[in-house]
C-alpha cells in the first residue's frame, strides 16, 4: 500500500486551507495596505485598484492595520451587493516554500514543521507553508500521546513529493531522525551499565522506560528474583528507577534492562552455601494440591512434593503437616541452580524403612503383617511401619476364595519386590504346595483311580482327583457301550473306576477313560473263559 493512500482525509482538510477556486484571468501579484482586520477577513487597499482585496485574517497573523503586504489575487466574489477581489498571502508563501521544500527533498535535509491537526492515519504538518502529511507509521509518536503533539514544532524529513491534477502532496517522516538520535544514544550505552530510567508505561508483562535519548524495556521476569505480582501496584508512570542494561539490539533499537540484576542471583547464593542432603530451615509460602513451597531465602523457593512428607502415608493431606507461614526444617533432595530447580523433603529427616528392604523382604521370604486396607481386587498388608505389601484376590488360595478384614493378621510369601517403586507383592496360597504339582506327583498315565463324580455335562463328566484338581471323562470314554445320555447312566456322587489316559501339563488337564477299564476287564474275562472252557463269553 502506498503511503499516499492515507491522503483521503488529508485532501479534504487541505481544501480548508486553500483559497477559493482561482480565476486565471485576474490572477496577479499586488502590494496593498491593510485598511481593516476582523476575525475572519482582512481588507487591503491597492493603489490604482478600484475594488477592495479581501484576504483571510488567518493568513496575516504577523501583520497589523497600516502594514503593507504583497498578496496574490486569485479570484473575486460578491459581498454586500458589490464585488471584491480575493487575495492570498499564503499562495505567495507557498510558492516560496515549495522551492525550499523541493531543495530539502533533494538534499535529504532535516527541516522543521508544525503539527496543525491530528487526522485519521496521521497528522497534518505545516512545512514552509505547505500542508503535508505525516503518517502514524512514520511519526514515532505514541498513539496515546498524539494529541499532546498538536501545535508543536517537530523535526522531519521530506520522504516523498507527489503531484497530480489535484495538486502537490507531500509525505513527511520523523522516523529516521528519531532512529538516528536513538542510535546515537544507544551507542553511548554498554551492557552491564547501571542507569537511571523513568517509567513511561506500566504493562502487565513489563515496564517501558525512558533513558537518555532512547527507550528501554524491563520484562516482568527481570523485575525481581522472586515471582512478581501486579506491576501496576509496584510502579507508577513518571517514577525514576535504577536498572542494569543486560542486552542491546542496535538494529532493532532495543535496550533490555533488569532491576533484579542489581543484586546477586539468590540461586547462586543457595548453590554456594548448600548441598543435596543438607538440613535447612525455610518458610511455607504456598500450599497446593501436590505439595507445599518453602522459601529458603528471598527469591528461592523449593517444593516439598506430597510424596516427600511421609514414608508411611500413601495419601497425604499437606495441611496436616504444614501451614502457610510455618517455619519448617527440611532436607534438600535436589538442587539445580541453572534450571532454578529445588526439591525438598520432610520424610528424609527420618530413616527410610525401605533402606534394608532388599534383604528383609527378598523374594521367597515369608513375612507377617496386618491388613490395613481392603479393596475389591485385593488387600494391603503393613509388614512394618512404612512398608506395605499387596496381595491380589487370586493369590489368596489355590482353591475357592477367602475374605479378609482390616486388622486381620496375615502371613504371606514375597513373590515380587520393586525397590524403585517401593512395592511388595505377596501370595498367601504360595505358602502351600500347588494342588496341580501334588497331582502330578500322585498321578501318572496308566494309573487307575476310583473317584466320585462331581459334575455331569452333555460332553462329559468331571471327577474329583484331589483338592482343586479335577479329572475329565469325555462322553466317548464313559462306557464301552453307546450311551445316549450320560445322566441316564451316571449320577453325581457315584464312584467310578477309570484309567488316566492323558496328562496335559500346559493346560493343567487330566483325561480319564471308563471305557478302557471296561474293555480291559472284558478282555481279561474272555481270556479266563478261553483258558477254562475253550470259549469266550462273546460266543455264548
Amino acid at each position: 500500500m502506498s503511503n499516499f493512500d492515507y491522503y483521503e482525509e488529508f485532501e479534504a482538510l487541505l481544501n480548508e486551507y486553500m483559497p477559493v477556486k482561482e480565476d486565471e484571468e485576474i490572477k496577479k501579484k499586488v502590494t496593498g495596505t491593510i485598511m481593516n482586520m476582523d476575525r475572519n477577513f482582512t481588507y487591503l487597499e491597492v493603489p490604482g485598484e478600484p475594488k477592495a482585496i479581501r484576504v483571510r485574517t488567518e493568513e496575516l497573523t504577523d501583520y497589523n492595520v497600516g502594514d503593507e503586504v504583497e498578496v496574490l489575487v486569485v479570484s473575486q466574489a460578491e459581498e454586500d451587493d458589490s464585488l471584491v477581489l480575493i487575495g492570498s498571502k499564503r499562495r505567495i508563501d507557498m510558492e516560496i516554500g515549495a522551492e525550499k521544500l523541493e531543495a530539502a527533498y533533494k538534499n535529504h535535509d532535516i527541516i522543521t514543521g508544525k503539527i496543525l491537526k491530528r487526522v485519521k492515519g496521521g497528522y497534518i504538518v505545516d512545512v514552509f507553508h505547505q500542508q503535508s502529511f505525516l503518517p502514524n507509521s512514520l511519526s514515532e509518536i505514541p498513539v496515546e500521546q498524539g494529541e499532546n503533539f498538536v501545535g508543536k514544532e517537530i523535526a522531519v524529513i521530506v520522504k516523498e513529493v507527489k503531484e497530480d491534477k489535484k495538486g502537490k502532496k507531500v509525505l513527511l517522516s520523523r522516523k529516521e531522525i528519531v532512529a538516528a538520535k536513538e542510535l546515537e544514544a544507544i551507542d553511548k550505552l554498554s551492557i552491564g551499565e547501571v542507569v537511571k530510567a523513568t517509567v513511561l508505561e506500566v504493562l502487565d508483562f513489563g515496564l517501558t522506560v525512558k533513558l537518555d535519548g532512547t527507550r528501554g524495556f524491563i520484562h516482568i521476569s527481570e523485575v525481581d528474583w522472586k515471582k512478581t505480582g501486579d506491576l501496576h501496584k509496584l510502579y507508577k508512570v513518571g517514577q525514576v528507577i535504577e536498572a542494569k542494561i543486560i542486552e542491546i539490539e542496535r538494529e532493532k533499537r532495543n535496550v533490555k534492562l533488569s532491576i533484579k540484576a542489581l543484586t546477586k542471583n539468590p540461586w547462586e547464593i543457595i548453590a554456594e552455601n548448600n548441598k543435596v542432603g543438607q538440613e535447612v530451615t525455610g518458610k511455607v509460602t504456598r500450599i497446593v494440591n501436590y505439595g507445599a513451597f518453602v522459601e529458603l531465602i528471598p527469591g528461592v523457593e523449593g517444593l516439598i512434593h506430597s510424596s516427600d512428607f511421609s514414608w508411611t502415608s500413601k495419601k497425604v493431606n499437606v495441611n496436616n503437616f504444614v501451614k502457610l507461614g510455618d517455619e519448617v526444617k527440611v532436607v534438600i533432595t535436589e538442587l539445580n541452580p541453572q534450571e532454578r530447580k529445588l526439591k525438598l523433603g520432610i520424610k528424609q529427616l527420618s530413616s527410610n524403612p525401605w533402606e534394608n528392604a532388599a534383604e528383609k523382604f527378598a523374594v521367597g521370604k515369608t513375612v507377617e503383617g496386618t491388613v490395613v486396607e481392603v479393596k475389591p481386587f485385593g488387600i494391603f498388608v503393613q509388614v512394618e511401619e512404612g512398608v506395605d505389601g499387596f496381595i491380589h484376590n487370586s493369590d489368596f488360595a489355590w482353591v475357592g476364595s477367602k475374605k479378609y478384614s482390616k486388622g486381620d493378621k496375615v502371613e504371606f510369601k514375597v513373590v515380587e519386590l520393586n525397590l524403585e517403586d517401593q512395592k511388595i507383592k505377596g501370595s498367601i496360597k504360595d505358602l502351600t504346595k500347588n494342588p496341580w504339582d501334588i497331582a502330578l506327583e500322585n498321578y501318572k498315565v496308566g494309573n487307575r483311580v476310583e473317584k466320585e463324580i462331581k459334575n455331569i455335562q452333555d460332553f462329559g463328566m468331571f471327577v474329583k482327583l484331589g483338592e482343586g484338581v479335577d479329572g475329565f471323562i469325555p462322553t466317548q470314554l464313559a462306557s464301552k457301550d453307546f450311551i445316549k445320555s450320560l445322566k441316564d447312566s451316571f449320577k453325581v456322587g457315584q464312584m467310578v473306576l477309570a484309567e488316566i489316559v492323558e496328562i496335559d501339563t500346559e493346560k493343567k488337564r487330566i483325561k480319564l477313560s471308563i471305557k478302557k477299564v471296561q474293555l480291559e476287564k472284558e478282555k481279561n474275562e474272555n481270556k479266563e473263559l478261553i483258558e477254562k472252557y475253550g470259549t469266550s463269553s462273546s460266543e455264548e
